[in-house]
């Protein structure tokens, strides 16, 4: 397009640009400007006021150019994520494409940063609101890679967008003013840590279900519940309320994975990886004590599972199947679709606010509140419990309306 049919104003802010970034803010003049730009240097002042309100004007224009740019990179990509790797191909295009676009000007940086004291209020605020509004477009743009992805992050998408975005302007201006290999060895490095920190943070969705816990006197009946139906139930439904374990932990529990101590037992658990962790059996669940160390429900069980233990290995088949803590009615392993009819028949009368049937991760909700309730800090808890700290902020936001609620209630007695 000839620069005729260019309107002036556009012209100016296009040759301006195009000097700020060659020579620096400092060393371009608005006469050189005008000269470019084949304008009188009058019909410069006349459209922008002086050289703030160009530059100003300059910056509006790249960050434009920089938002329709993430807006086409991000509606490109964000279609085609849906997990965790992808998520991190995300991160990488968009730093990367960050770090090119603000490199290609590299004396506009140095004289944006060198010059920043000179700028007068007005342009220091539209230049953040200009950021701020990159800094929306990308926070739409992780949010919705989350949910293609089925992944959450413990930050709002508006502050990841902020500390992303600052992290790179930052190296930006490092590596544009001073020796960046001191502190990165090369881009490839910082991309890579920045995206590992950012990922590394992400749960799946599916790991993060509704923390819903049970009333302490629909617990106290449960209890009791499983107590009519027998010893191996009451045991079991005694571990989910007072240690906190999974239903797959129940069926993973062998004999020798119970340590009793002078005043406490102690269960040994492990994953699917083999980490093990080591989880105090709680005698006194929400309010109601169900025992002593040496008098209590796992106990009672575990007393008859001695007197049948010569039986076990007269009539099991595998011999191994009998040092498993929990075997089924007919001496085989407990699987988790008896332990499931277990909690069926426990809960059976009872439901949630919604009227949705009692689910057996609900326990393990109830035990992790309570654990909270009474005081023990989150690193602690996420080594007994297995759950990461992020992880349990979820549990603290439950405790914290229970609590809340019970402040308001104990405001009108």
């Amino acid at each position: 397009m000839s620069v005729s049919r260019i309107p002036t104003r556009q012209r100016i802010v296009n040759t301006a640009l195009e000097l700020f970034a060659s020579k620096g803010i400092t060393e371009t003049t608005t006469r050189q400007i005008a000269d470019f730009a084949q304008v009188n240097e009058v019909t410069l002042f006349r459209h922008f006021g002086n050289k703030h309100g160009l530059l100003l004007a300059v910056l509006q224009e790249c960050l434009q150019k920089y938002l329709v740019l993430a807006q086409v990179g991000e509606s490109l990509m964000v279609s085609d994520i849906s997990s965790q790797s992808d998520l991190r191909r995300f991160l990488k295009y968009y730093i990367q494409s960050s770090l090119r676009a603000i490199e290609s000007v590299p004396e506009l940086v140095r004289s944006l940063v060198g010059e920043a004291g000179q700028y007068p209020l007005e342009s220091r605020q539209a230049l953040a609101q200009g950021i701020n509004q990159v800094n929306q477009t990308i926070a739409t743009a992780i949010h919705d890679v989350l949910i293609n992805s089925r992944l959450q992050y413990s930050l709002p998408p508006i502050k990841l967008a902020n500390l992303l975005n600052t992290c790179i302007l930052g190296y930006a201006v490092i590596t544009l003013t001073s020796d960046v290999q001191t502190i990165w060895r090369d881009r490839d490095e910082f991309v890579s840590t920045l995206v590992d920190m950012f990922v590394q943070e992400v749960i799946p969705i599916s790991q993060a279900k509704p923390i819903i816990d049970i009333p302490a006197e629909t617990v106290r009946e449960i209890l009791q519940q499983a107590k009519k139906c027998g010893v191996k139930d009451y045991a079991i439904a005694y571990l989910l309320f007072g240690a906190g374990i999974t239903a797959l932990d129940v069926t993973r529990l062998c004999l020798t994975d119970y340590q009793h101590h002078a005043n406490h037992g102690i269960l040994r658990t492990k994953d699917a990886s083999g980490n093990e962790r080591s989880v105090p059996i709680n005698q006194k669940i929400l309010g109601h004590r169900y025992g002593s160390a040496t008098n209590n429900p796992l106990s009672a069980y575990l007393k008859t599972r001695k007197n049948d233990l010569k039986n076990d290995l007269k009539d099991i088949k595998n011999s191994n199947d009998i040092e498993f803590l929990f075997l089924s009615s007919d001496r085989q392993l407990l699987s988790l679709e008896e332990i499931e009819q277990m909690w069926e028949r426990w809960t059976q009368p009872y439901r949630n606010l919604d009227g949705s049937p009692l689910t057996i991760d609900q326990a393990r909700h109830t035990w992790c509140i309570e654990m909270l309730s009474r005081g023990i800090d989150v690193d602690s808890f996420s080594l007994i419990s297995g759950i990461k700290p992020k992880e349990l902020q979820a549990y603290q936001i439950r405790l914290n309306q229970k609590l809340a609620i019970d402040k308001a209630i104990a405001l009108d007695s």
